[in-house]
């Protein structure tokens, strides 16, 4: 009995991606992953869950060459048998996972390598689709800027621009979206900012992954809340306590301060 409980309030996280999602920094001198800092603001909205990471990120790679062949190898397909049998002790919606959630990020390199823009997203589409179909859900990242000027700028940014609103508006069952280019805005940032977490004109440095795993950990708290409401009674979810309408300033912050932001998590939500 003590492990099933322990079993439903595991919660298991793939980081999938390429060089932004292996922590790339420092010329490949330094790696540092954002999953450490995204797992510690899961655990302070949720100390009850046992809260498990992998990473998966490969600089150079591409959605359009190596994503694909790569998700498999995650979500192997299993002998249909077995997995009738491993479903019947699984609850509703857990399918045969090994994960209850895919942070897919990629697109940057296959932008600079001029990839049509809509190949890439039917490829990404494909991608999702691997974890979607075996009960795991999925949150997109959308790509980050490129900290570039001028007519270079010009062109990266409208195709770029392009991919990001289609992955913003792609719309299936399980599939969530979180805006990690507005999240993150270099040329928004003062400089003093560009040089703390920006660490070449593509990748960051640790302190910028530490912040990209804040703003996702955030992210993802915001889901798994929303959830937690839409699991309870009618009764109890019609409840109103004090401020549970009130904005704070917390939730706001300063635009112009990018580390700033709080996780503010109402009674409504818990109760």
């Amino acid at each position: 009995m003590a492990a099933a409980a322990a079993a439903r309030q595991r919660l298991r996280i793939l980081c999938f991606g390429d060089s932004l999602t292996e922590g790339y920094s420092s010329m490949g001198a330094v790696f540092h992953t954002y999953d450490e800092k995204m797992s510690q603001m899961i655990q302070m909205a949720f100390p009850d869950r046992q809260i498990t990471t992998e990473v998966d990120g490969l600089s150079g790679d591409t959605i359009w060459h190596g994503f694909l062949d790569r998700m498999k190898l995650h979500f192997p397909e299993s002998n249909s048998n077995t997995d009738s049998n491993n479903n019947n002790n699984k609850k509703d919606g857990e399918g045969t996972s090994p994960y209850d959630w895919a942070i897919v990020l990629g697109g940057t390199n296959d932008i600079a390598w001029g990839i049509p823009v809509d190949d890439i997203f039917r490829k990404l589409t494909e991608i999702w689709d691997i974890p979607l179909s075996r009960g795991c859900k999925v949150l997109a990242l959308t790509i980050p800027e490129a900290a570039i000027s001028g007519k270079a700028k010009e062109r990266t940014d409208m195709r770029r621009n392009k991919l990001n609103d289609l992955i913003k508006g792609y719309k299936k069952d399980n599939f969530h979206v979180y805006d990690l280019h507005a999240a993150v805005p270099y040329h928004a940032m003062s400089p003093a900012d560009q040089q703390k977490y920006w660490d070449d004109h593509v990748h960051f440095t640790p302190k910028g992954y530490d912040l990209i795993g804040n703003k996702v950990g955030m992210a993802l708290v915001s889901v798994l809340v929303k959830q937690r409401v839409a699991d309870l009674p009618p009764a109890k979810r019609r409840r109103v306590f004090k401020n549970d309408d009130k904005m704070f300033d917390e939730e706001t912050g300063d635009p112009h301060a990018i580390d700033q932001g709080y996780v503010v998590v109402r009674r409504i939500d818990l109760d």
